[in-house]
């Protein structure tokens, strides 16, 4: 007994001076100024410090240094109303040297905590903490939802010439009416690293940044996140931009010097501004840097304003749109800081859109009042189109005989047939044979025999082989090297198991994705009864489990960058005429497509063999917009087809439901503005390609639908 307590005392002192050794310090902030959309990437941030908690006099009987503590973070949140996704990264953190760990997470509507948890390098948990997400009180809640109509604009640099009043006298618009806008300033060093970061905004603004303070892998993720869709707004004052930094090689123009320029007077009173030349003179003097486009770019916009060289231009880069004001208006001398709003409402709305003819797009205009308060409603959520697209293409993905509901005919006509078993069959049959006794015995059999042929009957309705669907979209420009792709992937399990991918690109950002209602209400919400759990590298985010029900299917979506497109093609135009020469460079055989200009001009194209080549000609016919707010609207699509069904367009009908799914629908929109420009895209469907991952350990079907667009720039007569 002495042995015993002596060695429980010897093993409390020293957990209790290991415990003393260190201390972790654990900072949490989520979203952009704490502003996130629902079941969209959303940054977060993780400031870690171990502190050494000796005292001097310790630390002097102590020569040695503190050894760095490595282990693993793990966030865990709800991120829609099926899955619930765990992110797990290793980190090494040098005592009193606090470390930033910058990662980007989905979050549900009306999730309630977030978990955060440190583990060391045996799995042990040394630290954990559940931060509160959602509460009763708006004031009190960590964050702000954004809804699907409303603007979220982030600002980086300075925050002058009334850029503080946009929320006042700004508000979104879109086909629903107006919405809220919201200004969130951020200091570079909280920039996130990785290009999903930035996927809640409608717009970044860069307002004369500390360059040097954006880092390459800041300046890289802004790049990556422009070319899938994004608006960057670059603000040039007295900081030159470095002709190496990332976002230089973004701008589709050129940074020359800085040279005197003069505003005119009719441009200074349309933005509100007062000359701060002498009285009589003809408008204000201000620095102005010379921007000229790059030989490559066909399509520009360079506004003078009645000056000798352009204030401000704007031109797409990949998929995304990029504005670049080539002064720094605080220089001019406003009447009214809500006249500045209609400065930047104007030039905002060259990146944004000045209407919404456009499925799903979000424009701004000057409002007195802004969109109203940020606590508008705040128990209830709307989804967008871009919800809408997805549940088209998942309602594909669970399209599978497996999946469908047994008829409630088959339990009736079982439940009698037990009936009639245990009751009058069972009691004439012994009756007649003397042996009314036994009708336990006989009874108890009926009930085994009928209980294991329900569950090896539903066994052979329903467990099927293991399935994996896919439908995927890739996205490509021709002359430039900024291709995504985006892939909705449904694993079907016939049997409970932990399944796993394998072939995974260094690049893919995986998650959860689930249909999803148009109203979603924070009360009365479901914890999640799935789980995800993922290794969160530089660069991406890769599944590591995949715990699945038995007959129940696991939808994922993946992004990623990727490399040259399976096909190329040249248009020519000539009126309604077209030549097309469509070159297949993979060994899968394209089923058919379309050649799409702008005001909805179609040509269908027909199929081209594995790793050949045709050449079609057609006259153009005015068809359908390929994304409709309501994908709904009667009348013809890109492929020739009638598509109202019920009152919806489904995806196995009509391809384009998943052009306005969420990943997919900014590079639609972008592909729009090369439209309106002259350009063309050329859509097809790929017959079974080989999909870019499979499941490890595990043989399975797969069924994998492509569809590949390219804009290209036809030869026109």
């Amino acid at each position: 007994m002495i042995r015993f307590l002596c060695g429980s005392g010897v093993i409390l002192a020293a957990a209790v001076g290991f415990a003393g050794e260190s201390r972790f310090n654990v900072d949490f902030t989520i979203g952009w100024g704490g502003c996130y959309r629902p079941m969209e990437w959303t940054p977060v941030e993780v400031g870690i410090t171990l502190q050494d908690t000796r005292t001097p006099a310790e630390r002097a009987l102590d020569n040695k240094p503190r050894q760095p503590f490595g282990g693993m973070l793990t966030i865990s949140a709800q991120q829609d109303d099926l899955t619930r996704m765990t992110i797990a990264q290793q980190f090494v953190v040098t005592p009193d040297l606090p470390l930033r760990l910058p990662l980007v997470t989905k979050i549900a509507f009306g999730a309630g905590e977030c978990e955060v948890r440190i583990l060391d390098q045996n799995g042990r948990e040394r630290w954990s903490k559940e931060y509160e997400l959602w509460s009763r009180g708006a004031s009190s809640r960590r964050v702000t939802v954004v809804d699907d109509g409303e603007m979220l604009i982030a600002l980086v640099g300075r925050r002058a010439f009334g850029l503080g009043k946009l929320t006042d006298y700004a508000s979104s618009r879109t086909e629903r009416g107006s919405g809220q806008v919201y200004l969130r300033h951020t200091l570079p060093r909280s920039l996130p690293w990785d290009w999903t970061g930035y996927r809640p905004l409608d717009l970044l603004v860069l307002y004369d940044p500390d360059w040097d303070m954006i880092n390459v892998h800041q300046g890289e993720a802004i790049s990556q996140w422009v070319t899938n869709g994004g608006k960057l707004l670059v603000v040039l004052g007295g900081n030159r931009l470095p002709a190496s930094h990332p976002i230089a090689a973004l701008l589709p123009f050129e940074v020359g010097d800085l040279k005197q320029t003069t505003v005119p007077r009719s441009t200074l009173s349309r933005w509100g501004c007062g000359s701060s030349e002498p009285t009589g003179s003809g408008g204000s003097t201000v620095g102005c840097w010379k921007v000229t486009p790059r030989p490559s770019v066909r399509i520009c916009d360079m506004k003078k304003h009645g000056s000798q060289v352009a204030l401000f231009a704007s031109g797409p880069a990949g998929f995304g749109k990029v504005g670049v004001m080539a002064f720094d208006p605080s220089v001019l001398h406003i009447r009214q800081p809500k006249l500045a709003v209609k400065f930047w409402v104007e030039h905002f709305a060259a990146l944004l859109g000045e209407n919404t003819d456009e499925a799903g797009r979000r424009c701004i205009e000057f409002s007195e009042g802004g969109g109203g308060s940020e606590s508008d409603d705040d128990w209830h959520f709307q989804t967008g189109l871009a919800t809408r697209g997805s549940g088209a293409v998942l309602e594909h993905l669970l399209s599978i005989p497996e999946l469908r509901p047994l008829s409630i005919w088959w339990v009736i006509g079982l439940l009698v047939l037990l009936a009639v078993l245990l009751g009058p069959v069972d009691y004439l049959v012994l009756k007649r044979l003397d042996r009314q006794p036994l009708t336990w015995i006989t009874s108890t059999a009926c009930i085994v025999v009928f209980t294991v042929g329900a569950y090896y009957g539903v066994q052979a309705l329903r467990s099927g082989a293991l399935q994996v669907r896919a439908v995927s979209v890739l996205d490509g420009i021709e002359g430039q090297s900024a291709a995504w792709n985006t892939t909705y992937a449904g694993l079907f399990a016939p049997k409970s198991d932990d399944y796993r991918l394998a072939k995974l690109a260094d690049d893919q950002w995986w998650s959860g994705v689930a249909p999803m209602q148009e109203n979603i209400y924070a009360f009365g919400q479901e914890r999640a009864g799935r789980n995800i759990y993922c290794s969160q590298l530089d660069g991406a985010n890769l599944p590591t489990s995949l715990p699945i029900n038995i007959w129940s299917m696991q939808c994922l979506i993946s992004e990623s960058p990727s490399g040259k497109l399976p096909f190329s093609a040249t248009v020519e135009r000539s009126g309604q005429e077209v030549v097309a020469r469509i070159t297949n460079r993979s060994e899968c055989s394209i089923k058919g497509g379309t050649i799409r200009f702008d005001d909805d001009w179609t040509m269908s194209i027909g199929p081209v063999p594995g790793g050949g080549f045709e050449t079609f000609r057609g006259t153009l016919r005015r068809t359908g917009p390929w994304v409709d707010e309501r994908l709904g609207r009667p009348g013809r699509t890109q492929w020739g087809w009638e598509e109202q069904v019920g009152g919806s367009v489904t995806f196995s009908r009509n391809r384009n439901a998943a052009y306005s799914a969420q990943g997919i629908l900014p590079r639609t929109q972008g592909i729009e503005t090369y439209l309106e420009g002259g350009a063309a895209v050329v859509c097809v469907e790929y017959d079974q390609p080989p999909l870019s991952f499979e499941l490890a350990e595990h043989e399975a079907d797969y069924d994998h639908i492509q569809l590949v667009r390219l804009v290209v720039f036809p030869k026109q007569d």
